[in-house]
């Protein structure tokens, strides 16, 4: 059976593209038009992850695949991406588009046997069969999709890109006149990787005088995504692990805390939020574990938000909270998942210009607008042990007013 033309593949990543369910991960994107367009231009020459990693997602020529695993998360999400796609919006679709795994490559398929409409006959082809013309006219189109999706630009970027309003908006008063202070957990666990790691206090009896600072992979993930939202935006924010992070630091600076206030002890001081918290264990009822705990449920609402037990393939809650700072001139931000990959969900939420937006809506405001402060309780589908599809469950709006 004939391979899908280079057109029909081109047509079918527009398509992808397109999609309200790709709106949300830029580097998605990015990553599968970089392939796509990587197949018309340079037909059966293989992709390196340095090559995916400067090109696609902007990182610089420092970038080490051994050590950096980036472009690899990126194809894993970008497949399981697609295989959901292919089952939802895309069920009807007569071009399959996949990334085979163990190579950086597009692939189409079809969907049943025979052509879809417009295939013509002949044998089996893919992006690389293409002659040197066909794939300049395909390489513009593939142009034309990048300049109207807004994503990636062939090659490495050279000049600043536009900033939706609603980052803007949301991050103004995060911009000056000190550079925001990044706190992220980092909680001293006992035992070693051979008993298990845990949190004190721990069970009685158990022995464990060693001891790890500890940091999941997703606030690792936060940091990251917050510290480029901000370079994005001209500032190179700093960045400190709870340890050592004191209160004299927070005097004149904004604050964003990466993680739950259980492993991130400064946070501990600040006032309690008003409508959400994460459940400590020994919480009434001990029967539910993992969750986010719902002080004003209203209709429709629920008391306690349960995360899954199956952290690759489950549901994971988090919250997203602005209050005033230590002065009534700064904000301090909170990103507590209530597992490390609900605090990573919440961090690319925030940076998300689709959802921005939908929180500033829902607060009514407009662009340049002072965004007041809010609680926020955000639901994730964990696929792959990734944060996939963020939805805004419950927005509040806080009582607080800034002091006079």
């Amino acid at each position: 059976m004939d391979a899908p033309a280079p057109e029909e593949v081109l047509a079918q990543v527009k398509r992808i593209l397109a999609d309200p369910g790709f709106s949300t991960s830029d580097p998605m994107r990015n990553v599968l038009l970089y392939l796509a367009t990587h197949g018309v231009t340079q037909p059966g020459k293989p992709v390196k992850e340095f090559e995916i990693a400067t090109n696609a997602l902007g990182r610089g020529d420092d970038y080490d695949p051994r050590s950096d695993s980036t472009v690899r998360v990126v194809a894993s999400r970008l497949r399981s991406k697609l295989a959901e796609y292919y089952t939802q919006d895309g069920v009807a679709d007569p071009v399959i588009i996949s990334i085979p795994k163990g190579a950086y490559v597009v692939s189409g398929s079809y969907r049943h046997n025979g052509h879809s409409n417009g295939a013509s006959n002949g044998a089996g082809r893919g992006l690389g069969d293409s002659s040197v013309s066909r794939r300049a006219a395909l390489a513009a189109g593939l142009a034309a999709i990048a300049g109207g999706v807004g994503g990636f630009l062939f090659g490495r970027h050279t000049t600043k890109p536009e900033v939706a309003w609603p980052v803007t908006t949301f991050w103004h008063e995060f911009l000056d006149p000190e550079a925001p202070i990044i706190v992220f957990s980092n909680p001293k666990f006992h035992g070693t990787a051979a008993t298990g790691l845990r949190l004190p206090p721990f069970a009685p009896g158990s022995s464990g005088p060693e001891s790890v600072l500890y940091t999941g992979t997703g606030e690792v993930m936060a940091v990251r995504d917050i510290s480029r939202m901000l370079s994005r935006l001209g500032v190179d924010a700093r960045v400190k692990r709870a340890q050592l992070f004191t209160w004299d630091d927070a005097g004149s600076s904004d604050l964003i805390f990466v993680g739950g206030q259980e492993q991130n002890e400064p946070m501990a001081q600040l006032p309690k939020l008003e409508k959400f918290n994460l459940k400590p264990e020994s919480q009434a009822p001990t029967s539910i574990r993992g969750a986010v705990v719902n002080a004003s449920p209203q209709a429709g609402e629920e008391a306690f938000y349960v995360s899954s037990e199956d952290l690759e393939n489950g549901t994971e809650y988090a919250i997203v909270a602005l209050t005033h700072g230590v002065t009534p001139d700064k904000r301090i931000l909170l990103l507590a998942g209530v597992r490390t990959l609900g605090t990573e969900g919440a961090a690319a939420a925030i940076c998300n210009p689709t959802i921005l937006e939908e929180i500033l809506q829902k607060l009514g405001v407009t662009a340049g607008g002072v965004v007041p402060s809010f609680e926020a309780l955000f639901e994730f589908r964990i696929r792959g042990g990734a944060p996939l599809d963020p939805k805004l469950r419950i927005l509040h709006r806080r009582n607080e007013h800034p002091a006079s």
